[in-house]
């Protein structure tokens, strides 16, 4: 349910020293003049665009349920009717509409609501490979700090994803989720998948090509 290209602040002082931000940031904007916010965000740094968080606050506020799926999922997310596989599919379906209630949702998103979390995890245990669950479950982690669930997550889609072109998306998807928290993606996914393996070919093909800086439309195995 989220908007991926989110606004961000710079990475805490302990993740690396300021002679590392000063290098590489001054590196970013030297290789990258036309492209240096989305690399910027690969090593941790937060954009704030306050104008664009009080539009969110606002919209937020005066946000209301405009069908009656919209108004059941938002009696669940307050705990007045409990979980099942219909509001699940609810969700999904709302999800998919050509124009989501982007402003509705999100407030449940941003106070880290226990129902929904619920929700994503168990349309997961349902469907494991969903990508949109599990963006739902990384854009839920910005607020509230849930890694071990995320990576666990994102393991078990990684396992039974049988697609390579898909699983191959999947992976910079994990990688780049995780990446801002200082977790290796491409480290774990080597522990789990075993050398002369398709789906470690196409880890190690993408690590080569992060290492690398090529990027992500380029990195297609």
């Amino acid at each position: 349910m989220s908007k991926r290209n989110k606004p961000k602040d710079p990475p805490d002082s302990d993740q690396l020293d300021d002679g590392t931000i000063h290098d590489q940031v001054d590196k970013i904007f030297k290789d990258n003049p036309k492209n240096y916010l989305s690399k910027l965000e690969e090593i941790g740094f937060k954009y704030q665009d306050d104008d664009e968080y009080a539009q969110e606050d606002e919209e937020e506020a005066s946000a209301k349920p405009v069908n009656s799926n919209q108004k059941q999922l938002v009696s669940f997310f307050n705990g007045q009717i409990p979980l099942s596989e219909k509001i699940i599919d609810t969700f999904l379906k709302e999800r998919r509409r050509p124009k989501p209630n982007y402003p509705l949702f999100r407030k449940y998103f941003k106070s880290s609501n226990k129902n929904l979390l619920s929700m994503i995890l168990h349309g997961l245990q349902l469907y494991p490979v969903s990508d949109e669950l599990l963006t739902d479950l990384a854009y839920y982690h910005e607020f509230k700090g849930i890694m071990r669930i995320l990576v666990d997550h994102y393991m078990i889609a990684c396992e039974k994803q049988e697609n390579l072109e898909v699983f191959s998306g999947m992976v910079q998807d994990f990688y780049y989720t995780t990446a801002p928290d200082g977790f290796d993606a491409f480290y774990e996914l080597r522990e789990r998948f075993p050398v002369g393996t398709r789906k470690r070919a196409v880890i190690d093909f993408l690590e080569e090509a992060e290492d690398a800086g090529v990027d992500d439309d380029d990195a297609e195995f």
